[in-house]
């Protein structure tokens, strides 16, 4: 029988790289942002300029490289392609050892 470990839900977590929370809420909006283009059929070329990128930043954008964006910067992102930011705060539960953030796409 082969030998596993159950994911916590969070590979950044999994693999104890800093900041887990953080990087996965910054992987799933660039995540959706990359859904966006693509949807509405634009070249990377197009989104960088829409976007107010420069190429650069678009190609780490699209290839995951998101340190040098902060979740601000992502949010500003997801403004410009016409979505809506909806932040809620809310009290750590008795069953969480410490406070998460937690990003949901709709």
């Amino acid at each position: 029988m082969a030998d596993y470990t159950h994911s916590s839900g969070n590979v950044f977590k999994d693999l104890g790289l800093p900041a887990p929370d953080e990087r996965l809420a910054k992987a799933k909006l660039a995540y959706k942002i990359n859904r966006l283009i693509a949807d509405r059929g634009i070249t990377q070329k197009e989104a960088a300029d829409f976007l107010q990128l420069s190429r650069a930043k678009m190609t780490d954008l699209r290839n995951g490289r998101l340190n040098s964006f902060t979740i601000d910067n992502l949010f500003s992102l997801l403004g410009k392609l016409d979505h809506h930011i909806e932040i809620r705060v809310r009290p750590k539960s008795t069953q969480e050892t410490q406070a998460t953030i937690n990003v949901a796409l709709i």
